[in-house]
C-alpha cells in the first residue's frame, strides 16, 4: 500500500518532539531546523544483490593427478602354540580283504556209479608272482536200460605260472586232458559189443609260453607275443599235431589307438585213410576311437590258408584249393544313448574259423573214422544290438545277426552200428536272434534268463542237422539263511532234425529224422558250515525224461550227487 503526501509532513512535523523525548528527562537539546523541499513521490527501490561468481576463473584444460595415500603394514609374527599332527594315509580296511587259501577240495559221489574229485592248490597274493595246479577226475559207469555201455569219463591236470616284472610278465601252461566215452548207440543186446570195442579215449596235450607288457608309458608301444602247441589223439588212429605263434602290438595315437594282431597256425592231420598238412596265417589291423558317448572300432580281417587237400570223402564234401586268400572287412561302433544305462551297438565283419578234431570232439566225442576238415568261412556278418540296465542290479542285452557262410559243418550219421558221426559242409545263409536278462544282487540273490535262436538256410542238405533252432536257459540262487544257499536250473532245447538208415534188398536209403525237443531241470543245495568247509546236494534231470541229444544216444534219466568242499 502506497501512502500520500499528507501522511508524510505530520510524520516529519512530529520528528523534533520524539527526538526531544529520547534525550532524557532534566535534559535540554536543539536538533536545530531543515528545510525539506519534496519534489516527487518517494518511491523505495532495493539494491542490487552481489552475486557470486559461478564461472571458473582457473584453467581448466589440465587434469591434476590426486595424491595416492601410501599404507604401510610391518609384518609381525604372530607365536601360535598348536601342534601339528601327521594325517594317516587312507587305506582298506583289514576285513575287507578276504583271506585266501593256498588249496580247495571238492569230493562226492553220485548214482549211477559216479565219483567226483577236484582238488587245486594256487599261491597266495604277490606283486611278483603266481602259480598253480589243478587235477580233476569225474566219470560213471551206470546202464540205460536197452542200450550199449554208456561209461564215460573225464581227466584233466593243469600247471600255470605267470612271473610279473617292472614293465612286462611272462607266463607259461601246460594242460593234459583225457576223456574217455563209448559209443552205446545201439539198441540191440547190449552183449553184442564189448566195452573195449566201443571205447573212444580222447587224449589232448598242450601248453603256450606267453609275454605281454603292463604298466606302458602314454606314449610308449604295448606288446603281447605267445607260442603254443597242442598234440590230440584218439584210439581210431587219429593224430592231429598243431602249433601257434601270435604278435600283438598297440601305440595310442593322437586321437586314437592302433592295434594290430599276427597270428600263424601249422598243423598236421593224420586219419586212418589219408594224411594234411594245413595252415593259416592272419592280419587284424585295427583303429579304435574312444569319446564319453561312442566308440568306433575299424579295420579288416586278412587270413591265407593252405593245405595239402585229399579228395572229398562224405557227401556234400567239397575239395578246396590249395592256398586261398580271404579279406574281410572290420567295422564295431557303439554309442551311449542314455548315460549308464541304455547303449545301442552294431558290428560288419568276416572272420575263417578253423575246424579240427579236438573242436569236435568237444562238441561230439561220438564221431567216427576219417573226418573231413574244411574251414568254416564266415564271408559277412551284420550284427545290431542294445544292452538296457532296466535297474541298479538289472541289465539286458540283446542282439540280431545274419551271416553268410560257406562249409558250415553239420554233423551226420554213419550206416554203421554202433552208430558214428561224419562232418559235412554246406552253403548256409544263418539268421540268430540272442537274448539275456541278467539280476544280481550281491550274494543273496541272482537269476539270469537267455534265448539263442537260430535258423540256417541251407543250399543242399535243407536241413540244419543237430542244430536246435531255439535253446533258452533259466538259473539262479538264492541264499535261503546265512548258510544255506539254494541253486537251480532250467535248460530248453527245441527239436533237431536228424538222419538214420533204411534198407532194403537192393540199396540203403538215408533219410531225415525229428528228434523232440527236451527240458532239463537240476537243483542244487549248498550248506557253508563254515568258511572252510561246506556240504553240497545236487540232483539233475529232475523231471525224469529221457532226451536224445544224438540220435540213438539217450540220456540217463536221473542223476544225483552228494559231496563236500574244503579250503585250506
Amino acid at each position: 500500500m502506497k501512502m500520500n503526501t499528507r501522511h508524510y509532513l505530520i510524520l516529519i512535523a512530529l520528528c523534533p518532539t520524539l527526538s526531544f523525548a529520547q534525550t532524557g528527562a532534566g535534559k535540554t537539546g536543539n536538533l536545530g531546523n531543515e528545510d525539506i523541499n519534496v519534489i516527487k513521490e518517494y518511491q523505495p527501490v532495493l539494491n542490487d544483490a552481489f552475486k557470486i561468481n559461478i564461472n571458473p576463473d582457473s584453467d581448466t584444460t589440465t587434469i591434476r593427478k590426486a595424491n595416492t595415500p601410501e599404507y604401510k603394514v610391518s609384518a609381525q609374527p604372530i607365536i601360535s602354540n598348536y601342534n601339528t599332527s601327521p594325517i594317516k594315509p587312507v587305506r582298506i580296511k583289514d576285513d575287507a580283504i578276504k583271506k585266501l587259501y593256498h588249496g580247495f577240495v571238492k569230493a562226492g559221489y553220485g548214482l549211477e556209479n559216479m565219483p567226483l574229485l577236484d582238488i587245486s592248490f594256487n599261491s597266495l597274493r604277490s606283486k611278483n608272482f603266481d602259480a598253480g595246479v589243478r587235477f580233476k577226475h569225474l566219470s560213471t559207469s551206470g546202464k540205460i536200460k536197452e542200450y550199449g555201455f554208456p561209461g564215460n569219463s573225464n581227466n584233466l591236470f593243469n600247471v600255470f605260472g605267470t612271473r610279473y616284472f617292472e614293465k612286462f610278465k611272462l607266463g607259461a601252461n601246460l594242460a593234459y586232458n583225457r576223456d574217455v566215452v563209448h559209443f552205446y548207440g545201439y539198441n540191440s543186446p547190449p552183449e553184442l559189443f564189448s566195452k573195449s570195442e566201443t571205447k573212444h579215449s580222447m587224449s589232448d596235450f598242450d601248453g603256450n609260453v606267453n609275454l605281454a607288457s603292463i604298466n606302458p608309458d602314454k606314449d610308449s608301444w604295448t606288446y603281447q607275443a605267445s607260442v603254443g602247441f597242442y598234440n590230440f589223439e584218439d584210439n581210431r588212429s587219429s593224430t592231429e599235431n598243431n602249433a601257434k605263434v601270435e604278435l600283438g602290438i598297440g601305440k595310442l595315437l593322437t586321437n586314437a589307438k592302433f592295434n594290430l594282431q599276427i597270428s600263424g597256425e601249422f598243423g598236421k592231420i593224420k586219419q586212418a585213410l589219408y594224411s594234411i598238412n594245413r595252415s593259416i596265417i592272419r592280419f587284424q589291423p585295427r583303429f579304435i576311437i574312444n569319446e564319453n558317448l561312442y566308440s568306433i572300432e575299424v579295420g579288416g580281417n586278412v587270413a591265407i590258408e593252405s593245405r595239402n587237400n585229399p579228395s572229398g570223402i562224405t557227401p556234400y564234401s567239397k575239395p578246396i584249393k590249395d592256398n586261398n586268400y580271404h579279406l574281410y572287412p572290420y567295422l564295431s561302433t557303439s554309442y551311449q544313448v542314455i548315460d549308464d544305462a541304455v547303449k545301442i551297438f552294431a558290428t560288419l565283419s568276416g572272420d575263417l574259423q578253423r575246424n579240427d578234431l579236438r573242436s569236435f570232439s568237444r562238441e561230439n566225442p561220438f564221431f567216427g573214422r576219417n573226418v573231413m576238415l574244411n574251414n568254416t568261412n564266415e564271408k559277412l556278418g551284420i550284427k545290431a544290438g542294445t544292452s538296457i540296465k532296466l535297474e541298479h542290479d538289472l541289465m539286458f542285452v540283446g542282439s540280431a545277426k545274419w551271416s553268410r557262410i560257406k562249409d558250415q559243418p553239420f554233423y551226420y550219421a554213419n550206416f554203421e552200428i554202433p552208430s558214428t558221426f561224419a562232418v559235412v559242409y554246406d552253403k548256409a545263409t544263418l539268421l540268430n536272434f540272442r537274448a539275456s536278462l541278467e539280476y544280481k544282487n550281491a550274494e543273496k540273490m541272482s537269476f539270469a534268463f537267455s534265448a539263442d535262436y537260430n535258423k540256417y538256410k541251407t543250399d543242399q542238405l535243407n536241413e540244419q542237422l543237430y542244430i536246435p533252432a531255439l535253446r533258452v536257459g533259466i538259473s539262479g540262487h538264492y541264499a535261503i539263511a546265512e548258510k544255506i544257499y539254494l541253486k537251480a536250473d532250467v535248460f530248453y532245447n527245441s527239436d533237431v532234425t536228424g538222419n538214420t538208415y533204411t534198407s532194403d534188398s537192393t540199396q540203403v536209403y538215408s533219410q531225415f529224422v525229428n528228434i523232440k525237443g527236451w527240458l532239463d531241470a537240476n537243483i542244487g543245495i549248498d550248506y557253508r558250515y563254515s568258511k572252510v568247509l561246506s556240504a553240497f546236494v545236487s540232483l539233475n534231470n529232475i523231471g525224469f525224461s529221457r532226451y536224445f541229444r544224438w540220435y540213438e544216444y539217450p540220456s540217463y534219466r536221473f542223476l544225483g550227487m552228494a559231496g563236500v568242499t574244503y579250503s585250506f
